[in-house]
């Protein structure tokens, strides 16, 4: 039962966080697409919500890890 709910806990968060990296990227396409001589411009915050959207992924594998040891179930 373990097992299961660490895996839930970061399954569920990085499998959002591959969605919204997803989405961000589609949308920087089509911004690119629209207005190709800011492409630097997007590409920039395109990387920044990236890595917020990943450290959302990173914080979900230390819930996992760390919050069974605080509630004392290991």
């Amino acid at each position: 039962m373990n097992a299961l709910a660490f895996a839930l806990t970061y399954a569920i968060p990085a499998a959002c966080a591959a969605l919204g990296a997803g989405l961000i990227g589609t949308a920087a396409l089509n911004a690119a697409g629209r207005n190709p001589e800011k492409i630097k411009e997007y590409q920039g915050l395109m990387i920044l919500a990236v890595a917020f959207v990943d450290a959302l992924a990173i914080i979900a594998i230390v819930v996992a890890i760390i919050g069974p040891t605080i509630l004392g179930q290991q």
